[in-house]
């Protein structure tokens, strides 16, 4: 005698017992998910978590059954699984469309990161070039004798002489200028070297450059005459190379790093600038010092304005030329140094870009401490 249960027969009582026993814990299982592969992997969660035990070919199928759920997903593939999309005509041509169009943004991108590494590339170089012309000069300076405090004020209340004319002019040494032993070398590699700017205390600390017809060459040369955009600090070509001038004017550009002329923008403090207020201008014949009397900011290429022309103040000639300049540098000044130029000081004016205005410069002016 045989004993049907739905798709099985079993040849006795025992085994059917058995297999309404399955039926009925798979009866009493949750139906918990969205998708049948949720289910499924639920069920057999909770048949592993309350110990439940098939004793007939039932319930093993039934596990099976749960297996397969839990791998296929679904008996329709199509329902859970992602589906293929068919592109058409139009849409291939509205991607190659988008795709050339991203061509050239791609290109830009390309030629910005070039450009980015090359300008690294550049400034480390730049970097070490000078950190080499640096090296080469660290030779220990001559003395520069000044004149103690007392002595200093006792010839700042001497009434000062005037200009002398042609008649009474003093003569001018003459013979040939020797050159400082520590630039020689520099001087004999390139000889549009001026001189040498430091700034104590700063990272001002560079060779400054002349070209007697020429601004412009070495604010984007290095002292090589390679291409470099930082350039060099440039002695006005209107200035006396010697340092026998009245007013030397130096040029530099306004690096963000802070390098070059770009830690000039400290000055503007106060503090600061009481802190590191002596200009070592060394020319490549003698060593002079300066100490900074004004901070002012002017700007160039307008006629119409009434901020000091600060570069038409070089070859001074007259108390008066000398006077003009001074006044209106103390009353553009930033903050009252305390210092007092007279007539008969050599003057350093150091000149940079200023962003406050258009066409803007950040001057600091000194007099020679002697």
């Amino acid at each position: 005698m045989s004993y049907p249960f739905g798709k099985y027969e079993f040849d006795d009582i025992t085994e059917y017992m058995a297999a309404k026993r399955d039926q009925a814990k798979i009866n009493a299982l949750e139906d918990v998910g969205k998708s049948k592969a949720q289910i499924a992997k639920n069920k057999k969660e909770q048949i592993a978590r309350e110990g439940i035990k098939f004793e007939t070919v039932v319930g093993k199928d039934f596990l099976k059954q749960l297996d397969r759920d839990s791998f296929t997903h679904t008996e329709d593939p199509d329902d859970y699984l992602p589906k293929k999309h068919v592109v058409t005509r139009g849409e291939k041509r509205r991607r190659r469309a988008k795709h050339i169009l991203l061509i050239p943004l791609y290109l830009i991108l390309l030629i910005a990161v070039g450009a980015g590494i090359l300008w690294i590339v550049k400034e480390d170089r730049s970097r070490k070039d000078m950190e080499e012309l640096q090296r080469r000069v660290m030779i220990t300076p001559t003395a520069i004798p000044t004149k103690p405090p007392a002595e200093l004020q006792a010839v700042r209340e001497t009434p000062t002489p005037e200009p002398p004319t042609p008649d009474d002019a003093t003569p001018t040494p003459s013979g040939p200028k020797e050159i400082l032993p520590r630039f020689k070398e520099l001087y004999e590699e390139n000889n549009d070297l001026a001189g040498w700017l430091t700034i104590e205390g700063t990272v001002i600390d560079y060779p400054v450059m002349y070209k007697e017809d020429d601004n412009d060459f070495y604010l984007s040369h290095n002292f090589e005459g390679k291409s470099d955009v930082n350039g060099l600090l440039v002695l006005d070509k209107r200035c006396d190379r010697t340092g026998d001038g009245m007013n030397m004017l130096i040029h530099g550009h306004h690096i963000r790093n802070g390098t070059l002329f770009g830690g000039l923008t400290a000055f503007e403090d106060e503090a600061y600038c009481k802190e590191h207020s002596v200009i070592t201008f060394s020319t490549i014949y003698e060593e002079r010092r300066y100490e900074i009397f004004a901070v002012f900011k002017s700007s160039v290429y307008d006629e119409d304005t009434e901020d000091i022309k600060f570069y038409d103040f070089i070859d001074i000639q007259t108390r008066e030329q000398f006077n003009e300049y001074i006044r209106s540098a103390l009353v553009d000044s930033l903050f009252d140094t305390g210092v007092r130029p007279y007539w008969g000081d050599k003057l350093i004016s150091l000149s940079t870009c200023e962003y406050s205005k258009e066409n803007g410069r950040l001057v600091i002016v000194g007099r020679e401490i002697r």
